[in-house]
């Protein structure tokens, strides 16, 4: 290869690392019936061309109490399944949520998995209904991040022991998953008391592979230009 044909793969090197990061979009699932999917539908890999997802454990449901069991978790304070509380937008029409109680688990606490089909750097969203009460226990969840089945990163969500005001009951709590390298998994463990009751209501997911910023991509140029350069001195 020529010095010229050298600077110009070196010019195209540059231009892919500045080009910004290769995110997936925002997986609110409102779109899941367009992908062929219907209340209590399985979610596997619908979600895999278009996002680089796969989801293990996850069923779709319809917001509001209209459908059919299995519902995805109680809002106590007014009552209605599957309703986010009035001042907190953003749950929609179509969330995920998990199935089988902790119980019934075989001491399984893993209700649901993030697999993703290249490993990323980023990636948030949102947990539903995280609460709890004296008759039948606490909700909480670890959001664990791996790669190559290796834990680089642990996240517990706030813990829930009431269902009033105040509480999470019917609200989210929003995860961030960042600054740890790459990782290609994300597991949804349960950390709390109940035995009953548990349910994961999931929303809003986002993922992304970062860039460097534009000072690292600068000195990078700089120094693959200067070895071209002294390369062509040398020759």
């Amino acid at each position: 290869m020529n010095y010229k044909m050298k600077t110009s793969a070196l010019a195209a090197a540059i231009a892919l690392l500045a080009s910004g990061p290769a995110a997936a979009g925002l997986i609110d699932f409102e779109d899941a019936p367009s992908r062929g999917l219907s209340d209590n539908d399985s979610v596997t890999t619908e979600y895999s061309l278009t996002d680089n997802v796969t989801f293990v454990g996850g069923y779709l449901e319809a917001s509001g109490d209209a459908d059919g069991d299995p519902q995805g978790f109680l809002n106590d304070q007014n009552g209605i399944y599957d309703d986010q509380f009035s001042a907190s937008p953003g749950l929609g029409d179509w969330f995920l949520r998990t199935e089988g109680e902790i119980g019934s688990r075989g001491g399984q606490d893993i209700f649901l998995s993030i697999l993703f089909d290249e490993a990323v750097t980023f990636a948030s969203g949102q947990i539903w209904d995280i609460d709890g009460n004296d008759a039948q226990g606490t909700e909480q969840w670890n959001v664990v991040a791996l790669n190559g089945g290796n834990i680089l990163n642990q996240q517990l969500s706030p813990l829930g022991d009431s269902n009033g005001p105040g509480s999470l009951d019917g609200l989210p709590w929003a995860f961030t998953v960042g600054d740890i390298g790459a990782f290609d998994q994300i597991n949804f463990r349960f950390a709390g008391s109940k035995m009953e009751g548990v349910g994961l209501g999931f929303d809003n997911f986002r993922s992304a592979v970062s860039v460097p910023e534009p000072g690292t991509l600068g000195l990078l140029g700089l120094g693959l230009i200067g070895v071209v350069a002294a390369r062509r001195r040398k020759a």
